[in-house]
């Protein structure tokens, strides 16, 4: 090993520059003349220099290795407070007239933390990150926001926004059940009026409560 590649391990080892004159009184070489020429020589590094080199720095580059792990364990022990929630971008809930669903794929995952959904009440076992759009829900909700929907929560409390299926097509709304039989269908924007699913008659159309929504987000615009 040339001195050039053992310089060059070192500052990879301990992240930081290692000079000629740093390694020249480890391995006994004075200064002026004699380290240019020391620097410059074409010959390997003995097995003994490199052990002296190498034991010269072994407290920096054990330093440098405990660093790196305490990181990665950080990193790790960070990691296992969140949990990957499955992203749908193919599947809207319409705060308007309706969204039909073609594709209902996972399309990819986003990182929830797990006090978070705890706090919010949503079971990540059942639950998807899907979007908005339209404006019925609005101003509580916006187009384009991102919706977390627990799909094991479809019992019916008054006044929570469940994202519900009307004839393949998802809505976000606010539900309210009046007994024995009636789902009253609400929207918070003003324009657009509520209406009412009876439960007791045979529907002509397909109607489910597909889950609750635990929390929505909308990016800064």
């Amino acid at each position: 090993m040339l001195i050039d590649e053992k310089i060059n391990d070192l500052q990879n080892l301990i992240k930081r520059r290692v000079t000629y004159e740093e390694l020249a009184p480890i391995l006994g070489v004075g200064s002026g003349n004699a380290i240019r020429n020391w620097k410059y020589r074409k010959r390997p590094l003995e097995e003994f220099e490199i052990k002296k080199i190498d034991d010269a720095f072994r407290d920096k580059i054990l330093e440098v290795k405990n660093d790196f792990q305490q990181i990665k364990t950080n990193y790790e022990k960070g990691l296992s407070n969140f949990v990957n929630l499955p992203v749908k971008n193919n599947v809207t809930a319409s705060m308007g007239y309706g969204v039909e669903v073609f594709d209902e794929s996972q399309t990819g995952t986003y990182s929830f933390s797990k006090k978070l959904l705890r706090d919010i009440g949503a079971d990540p076992k059942y639950s998807d990150v899907i979007f908005s759009s339209g404006d019925s829900m609005y101003p509580t909700i916006e187009g384009g926001d991102c919706l977390v929907v627990d799909k094991s929560k479809t019992q019916i409390y008054d006044g929570k926004i469940y994202c519900v299926r009307i004839q393949d097509k998802l809505y976000a709304k606010r539900l309210q059940f009046l007994p024995p039989n009636i789902i009253n269908v609400i929207s918070d924007n003003p324009k657009y009026k509520s209406f009412e699913v009876d439960l007791s008659k045979d529907l002509d159309y397909d109607f489910a409560v597909v889950g609750e929504v635990k929390w929505w987000s909308r990016v800064a615009r």
